[in-house]
């Protein structure tokens, strides 16, 4: 995953409540690549990369941010204007027009990515998640029905995964020692906390499917100053691609 397609991404405006822009970027993503798309009634955005017979793993991220440009959340249909500077030897993308937005646009460019690397894969990307996880409240659940596990990448920071989200089990014991922790540990993860909610939280609600949520390289989530790391953002893209390659095809449900 290169810088330039991050700064891509995360050019696309998409606040709560307005992700049009961002929604047409990824449906324009899957039209060039083959890949079959579709959207249910709140406005989430589906999608699937080949066939298989057996599960398919599934990245989840929300399309939204609490980043409003213009104020009041008009929609705005320009790019935003992302920068870039070096400190401490690690390259940051950030605007000075408010936070960057990589909770989650950044989530949904290391899906895309991670996608366009499988050889079969699926992608849910909710709308409106930060005002309560409002699109994956609705989620097709007939669409998980052959979804194997769920990766997400809506957590601040690093070295920072889910164990759990809102006091909800996201995995296994036996999953987490046998194939998760090892591959973490490979990509410097080590923190495994309770979130207070993400989409995740809502598929485990509504499914018997595993899921496992992580960092994205986002730094200052939720503020005027967040920006985000693309060396952490990479790391992020190669502990996925590991990870996914891992499960393969296989079924991981409670």
């Amino acid at each position: 995953m290169n810088k330039e397609f991050i700064k891509k991404v995360m050019s696309v405006p998409s606040c709560s409540g307005k992700e049009s822009m961002l929604r047409e970027f990824i449906e324009r993503y899957a039209d060039e690549r083959g890949m079959a798309h579709c959207r249910d009634g709140k406005g989430n955005l589906y999608l699937t990369k080949g066939a298989t017979d057996g599960r398919y793993p599934c990245l989840v991220n929300h399309m939204d941010t609490v980043q409003d440009w213009q104020g009041a959340f008009v929609e705005r249909r320009e790019p935003l204007n992302v920068q870039e500077r070096v400190r401490g030897g690690r390259t940051e993308l950030y605007t000075k027009e408010g936070g960057i937005g990589a909770d989650d646009k950044l989530g949904c460019a290391i899906a895309l990515a991670l996608v366009d690397a499988l050889p079969v894969a699926k992608a849910a990307f909710f709308v409106e998640e930060e005002l309560g996880m409002l699109g994956s409240r609705e989620l097709d659940v007939d669409w998980f029905a052959d979804v194997g596990f769920c990766l997400s990448n809506d957590s601040p920071d690093r070295n920072r995964a889910s164990r759990t989200c809102s006091n909800r089990l996201l995995y296994t014991d036996s999953f987490f020692k046998e194939i998760l922790q090892p591959v973490c540990a490979r990509h410097g993860v080590t923190r495994f906390n309770d979130e207070p909610f993400t989409d995740v939280t809502q598929i485990r609600d509504k499914t018997n499917v595993m899921c496992f949520n992580v960092g994205n390289g986002g730094q200052l989530a939720h503020s005027l100053s967040e920006y985000l790391v693309v060396e952490d953002a990479q790391n992020a893209y190669s502990l996925g691609k590991e990870l996914l390659e891992a499960v393969g095809t296989s079924q991981y449900w409670f």
